[in-house]
């Protein structure tokens, strides 16, 4: 027993030694939606609490939520190159107009469950942390998911086939060309402005997170949920190159370090806010976190779940094509692994 508290005062007194020498260091940071559960339940206890404490003290943050920051999501990448922004979070789909090999950690299609999610993208993330590092002068800390993003349809959808000719409104390049192959007019159109677009008609579905679209009361003007998960909205927390490099190295491996337990208990918590927010939209099982209602809900069956993988394969390949050769290489080595896919 002596020897155990001995070990534990031993460590105590060797963490105090590596906090000693940490410099006294703070950041700015913007990170998701404050509106968001893993905001509130993730993001905001990290940053205020657990890497202070991690620190003893000596590393703390100030963190902005991205609405309050006044900002849009393609510009955080922009100010954290610049030096303009220390530390911030975006959503890859929102920045891949200025890459395309970003859009390879979250191909629509490929993971039709938050597990299969994280295990691409711990898979991809070695080629995307070069990729930002190199050509962005950004450095990649952790990976982020939002819950699945499903479709919230004025009208029933019972069979996959159900979709066919409705307008949809859709996030992104590779989203928009998946629901033009479901056979559905992909429509482009604010986060904010959808309801009125349902309310109006000038939508007839709208796909987001099965957790945003509660939280936005969606189920008031589009009573009918299809649980078909387009893709899971992976994004990012990432530093600027320039102030990476002027940070004290100890501080460095400690962020590499922290960043690593900030992405974990996101992806957790995401895969327990899915469940609940499947719960609470549909009114059956365990709801917390979200509203508790009935929406009629409905999800593919089996064969259309084989239809679907050949769309997602036929997207891919589209993409394949844009982002070009070393890029399919390097994705079908790492992320095409996890998912069992290869794109030819």
């Amino acid at each position: 027993m002596r020897k155990i508290v001995f070990g534990f005062a031993l460590a105590a007194m060797q963490f105090s030694a590596v906090a000693a020498e940490l410099p006294e260091t703070h950041f700015k940071v913007v990170g998701g939606g404050s509106h968001n559960y893993t905001f509130s339940a993730v993001e905001k206890p990290f940053w205020s609490k657990t890497l202070p404490e991690a620190s003893d003290g000596r590393i703390t943050a100030d963190l902005t939520g991205l609405a309050e920051s006044g900002l849009k999501g393609p510009e955080v990448i922009r100010l954290m190159r610049s030096g303009a922004l220390d530390i911030g979070m975006g959503v890859f789909a929102y920045v891949s107009g200025d890459d395309a090999m970003f859009e390879g950690i979250d191909l629509p299609g490929m993971a039709p469950d938050i597990d299969a999610a994280y295990k691409i993208a711990k898979a991809y993330k070695p080629v995307l942390d070069k990729r930002m590092l190199d050509r962005h002068g950004i450095k990649l800390l952790a990976t982020v998911a939002y819950t699945a993003q499903v479709f919230f349809c004025r009208e029933p959808v019972n069979q996959l086939s159900d979709l066919k000719g409705r307008k949809i409104r859709t996030r992104g390049r590779n989203m928009a060309d998946y629901v033009s192959a479901l056979g559905a007019n992909p429509v482009t159109i604010p986060f904010a402005e959808v309801v009125t677009a349902l309310q109006t008609g000038v939508i007839d579905c709208a796909v987001t997170g099965i957790g945003s679209g509660n939280a936005a009361k969606w189920y008031e003007v589009a009573n009918n949920l299809y649980n078909l998960p387009i893709d899971w909205s992976v994004g990012f927390y990432g530093i600027g190159i320039k102030r990476w490099q002027k940070l004290d190295p100890n501080v460095r491996a400690l962020m590499e370090q922290q960043s690593q337990t900030l992405e974990d208990r996101l992806w957790e918590e995401t895969k327990r806010e899915n469940d609940y927010a499947l719960a609470c939209n549909t009114g059956e099982g365990d709801c917390q976190v979200h509203t508790k209602t009935r929406m009629h809900a409905a999800a593919p069956n089996a064969q259309e779940r084989e239809e679907l993988r050949n769309i997602a394969q036929n997207i891919a390949k589209q993409w394949g094509e844009r982002c070009g050769a070393d890029c399919v290489r390097e994705w079908n080595e790492t992320a095409g692994v996890a998912a069992g896919v290869t794109i030819q």
